[in-house]
Order: structure tokens, then C-alpha cells, then sequence
């Protein structure tokens, strides 16, 4: 077997051209079966995030494979247009990739820290579909266990924690210097909706955070926030002074039109989303700023030229026990096993 990836990034790609190819939870699953079952493939993971998306296989050694061509045509799109913003790679090149993207080295926010969670989520949701095999899960471990690794004895020694809500705050403190008593609309109650809430709350932001009507089961708000139904929306925004979306919605959260209508509109709108949950004309509204995610993503800190050789070596090793599991695995080497 060996191991291909193809995937394109914020460093190739434009926010536009990263939106066609972002996948939710459900049609990730589509194409993941899609793929394994059409190209006889032993198995694949995509990752799907707000800087790139990304197909991991592996491939029975016989078999011609070609990962861009193969998501490409999962998502009825054609290779030919998209050719040029995908990068391909194979073998302990894929492994070394898979290394660095989890450790959120090639991220727009350098060490972000939600994409090990990302990582290991793809996995999960592609072994609920049957679509994993020891190789890519093992692939898949031992970057994950590297990027803990990386973090741990690096990035958060070298250079603190950071991640997308945390430069979506500091973006608008840059435009607010003075957040607090400010209201803030926060669109989306999942993982990242909720942190930025917390952080707004902890500016001493009066913060209020839109919930689905079909929610069911227990619903996690931060502490101190109020609610409002996602179809009364409009209503708290009219009175906010910001408004923050961060869902995985298909569709728009906001729309020019309806934002037009409003007797008073937010002064800082922020979309975290990819696809993007803001339509873009609403950038041409008097007196509202929107931000993208590649506009709050600006990235200044850099990684100390000493502290490269650390982890490289860190990836290194794990590109190592990858090829003792192999041995093992087979040619039924007494090597040993992943450590």
C-alpha cells in the first residue's frame, strides 16, 4: 500500500476558490464513500477546514490513482480548471505533511491551536463510514501524536496559544479599542461560535448568541449570554454593534438585502465561515466593515530558527515508526510495532 494526498490551501488558493471544494459534515461522508467505492481505493480521509481541504488514501501499489482528478470528480467539478491550485503528494512526503498541517505549522494562524482536533475528527468521521484501513490510521496517529508533540515542546513555549476566534477578537479590538459594553450578535453555537462568545464575554461584551429552533437535547451556551432564535436574528442585529457568523451552513446567515432593510446596522460584521456565511455585497453597506477569515488570519509571528530543527527531528521520528509498523505489518519483522 502506499499513502497519497492532494489538497488545496490558503497558500494557493483564494478564499473564493477554497469555498468550492469546503465540505460539511454530511457531504464529506458522501464523498468519502463515493471515492473509496468508485476508485477501489483501500482507503481516504478528507480533511475539510477554513484553510484548505484535503484528501488522504491510501493505494494498493498496482493501482493508478490520481487524488486531485479523484475529488475533483466526487464533487462534479472538473480537474482541468482547478489542476494548477492542488498539490499532490506521496509517501513519507504525505506523512510529513500530515505532520505539519496537524501541529498547525501550515495554518494561517501559525500553531492554531483547534486543528489537531480537526485531524483527529476527519479520522473519526471517516472510520464511521468504513473508510479507513490500519495504513491510514496509523498515518493519521502518529501525526496527530507528533502535532501534540510539536505543541507541547514548541509552539506554546515559543509562542503561546492562538487560533481563529482569538485573532477574530484582537481583529476587532484593532477597529474597537474599547469593547467592553459593546453588544455583539454571535451567529452559531458550535465549537468555534461558542469560543468566540467566550472571549466577547470576557471583554465584558454583551454578547448574544443565535440557536437553531430543531436543537434538541442539551444545548451549551456560555455562561452570561443571552439568546435568540436563528430566524429572530435580524431583530438583535439591528442593535449590535457587532455581529460575528461562524457556522457550516450551505447558505448565507446574512444577505444584503434583508441587512438593508434594517433601521440601524452592526458596525463590524466578521465571517468565520468557509463557505462563507456573509454575503459579500454586504461589504458595500455605509458604515459596516466586513472581515473574512483571510482577512482576520493575517499572520506576524514566526517560529525561531532553533526551534525548526526540533521539529523537524519530532516529525522525522514519527516518519520513522511509521516505517518500522510497516516492516512489521508487512513483512513480519520483529522491528516492533508503533511505540
Amino acid at each position: 500500500m502506499k499513502l497519497i494526498m492532494t489538497g488545496l490551501d490558503h497558500k494557493h488558493a483564494n478564499l473564493e476558490m477554497r469555498e468550492r471544494f469546503a465540505m460539511a459534515k454530511e457531504k464529506t461522508q458522501r464523498i468519502l464513500v463515493a471515492i473509496k467505492d468508485s476508485e477501489s481505493v483501500g482507503s481516504c480521509v478528507i480533511l475539510s477546514t477554513c484553510n484548505r481541504t484535503e484528501l488522504y488514501a491510501s493505494v494498493p501499489d498496482q493501482l493508478v490513482f490520481e487524488p486531485s482528478k479523484a475529488l475533483c470528480d466526487a464533487l462534479g467539478e472538473e480537474i482541468s480548471k482547478f489542476k494548477e491550485f492542488f498539490t499532490e503528494r506521496i509517501g513519507e512526503k504525505a506523512i510529513e505533511h500530515l505532520c505539519r498541517v496537524a501541529s498547525g505549522l501550515d495554518s494561517q494562524i501559525l500553531g492554531d491551536d483547534q486543528i489537531i482536533t480537526q485531524a483527529r475528527e476527519a479520522l473519526e468521521l471517516s472510520r464511521g463510514q468504513g473508510c479507513t484501513d490500519s495504513y491510514i490510521e496509523t498515518m493519521f496517529k502518529l501525526a496527530i501524536e507528533a502535532a501534540k508533540n510539536i505543541k507541547t515542546n514548541v509552539i506554546l513555549q515559543s509562542l503561546g496559544i492562538d487560533s481563529v476566534p482569538g485573532k477574530a477578537v484582537e481583529k476587532l479590538k484593532a477597529y474597537c479599542p474599547s469593547l467592553a459594553g459593546k453588544r455583539a450578535v454571535v451567529i452559531g453555537n458550535g465549537q468555534m461560535g461558542r469560543l468566540v462568545s467566550e472571549l466577547l464575554l470576557y471583554e465584558k461584551v454583551n454578547v448574544t448568541v443565535t440557536l437553531r429552533e430543531y436543537k434538541r437535547g442539551i444545548v451549551q451556551v456560555p455562561n452570561g449570554a443571552a439568546t435568540v432564535t436563528y430566524s429572530e436574528r435580524y431583530k438583535s442585529v439591528e442593535q449590535a454593534d457587532i455581529v460575528v457568523s461562524a457556522t457550516t451552513s450551505p447558505h448565507f446567515t446574512l444577505y444584503h438585502s434583508d441587512l438593508k432593510g434594517l433601521a440601524r446596522l452592526p458596525r463590524l460584521i466578521v465571517d468565520l465561515a468557509v463557505p462563507r456565511d456573509v454575503e459579500p455585497s454586504i461589504q458595500e453597506l455605509p458604515g459596516v466593515t466586513l472581515l473574512t477569515i483571510d482577512d482576520i488570519s493575517e499572520e506576524s509571528r514566526v517560529i525561531p530558527p532553533e526551534n525548526i530543527t526540533i521539529i523537524n527531528s519530532i516529525i522525522i521520528e514519527h516518519i520513522e515508526k511509521y516505517h518500522r509498523w510497516l516492516a512489521f505489518k508487512e513483512n513480519g519483522s520483529q522491528v516492533g510495532g508503533v511505540a
